[in-house]
């Protein structure tokens, strides 16, 4: 069962955060594994940090022997032009795993960013950090506060936790998921569902996301939205295309 982290275990991982940035400014990295770090014993705990130039998706995992709760702290200081930003967060996951680190930016020119984690109990702990190539990444949010995410080849809701299932990048009006593309399956048309497949840059594949916030599908005229069939609210529906209607359960978030 996951345990809330105490004051004393947010302060470590501030401190380790602080010093993992600091480390980070020092070098810029390129796309691949940034930094990692080892820690062993009771609570044990690490930081570390990189500095990257145009960074596609940033990830955070953690591992520990035995597989255990670990908490994590993150940050992501970024430039875009002449402006700086910040985002940060923590998170209480059972090791192994691995999120998305968010940019404040949608393409920034650099970050430095850092992170830490702290094991609740006692064993091994090693926390890395990598960047993709490419286009960033980030969350499609839906209705119920639900987000797109990739289960297998499906395309369903799921509790918005920057999991690296829920991470889209548009693409020339695709929607990307570790490279495939999200789909009317067979180009079916209304009603149809909503998958991963190799991309090819078909009207099936391709998406605009108008000024009301839907998704609409290049095929069949432009008439399909992607949809949360009946505003359903639990994790796991497929997605679907359905009629442009405006309504709640076809609003999305840009990624």
């Amino acid at each position: 069962m996951m345990q809330k982290f105490s004051r004393v275990t947010a302060c470590l991982l501030t401190g380790l955060l602080a010093a993992g940035a600091v480390a980070g400014s020092a070098a810029v990295a390129s796309a691949g594994t940034l930094k990692s770090c080892t820690a062993s014993g009771a609570n044990a705990a690490c930081g570390t940090g990189a500095q990257v130039k145009s960074p596609g998706t940033l990830t955070v995992t953690v591992t520990s022997s035995p597989a255990q709760a670990v908490v994590v702290a993150w940050n992501d200081t970024c430039t875009q032009g002449s402006s700086t930003k910040q985002q940060k967060g923590t998170f209480t996951v059972t090791a192994p795993a691995t999120r998305v680190i968010p940019h404040p930016f949608a393409k920034p020119d650099q970050c430095i960013v850092a992170a830490a984690g702290a094991l609740v109990g006692s064993g091994s702990l090693k926390v890395t950090l990598a960047v993709s190539a490419g286009a960033a990444s980030h969350v499609i949010k839906g209705f119920a506060n639900l987000c797109a995410a990739a289960s297998g080849t499906r395309v369903v809701t799921a509790a918005c936790t920057n999991a690296a299932s829920e991470q889209w990048a548009s693409s020339h009006g695709k929607l990307v998921h570790h490279g495939a593309c999200m789909s009317d399956k067979g180009n079916a048309g209304n009603g149809g569902k909503v998958v991963l497949a190799r991309c090819t840059g078909a009207a099936s594949q391709v998406w605009t996301r108008n000024s009301h916030a839907e998704y609409v599908l290049k095929a069949h005229g432009g008439t399909l939205c992607l949809t949360d069939p009946g505003s359903a609210k639990k994790n796991g529906t497929q997605l679907v295309v359905a009629t442009c209607r405006n309504t709640a359960n076809q609003h999305w978030s840009a990624p």
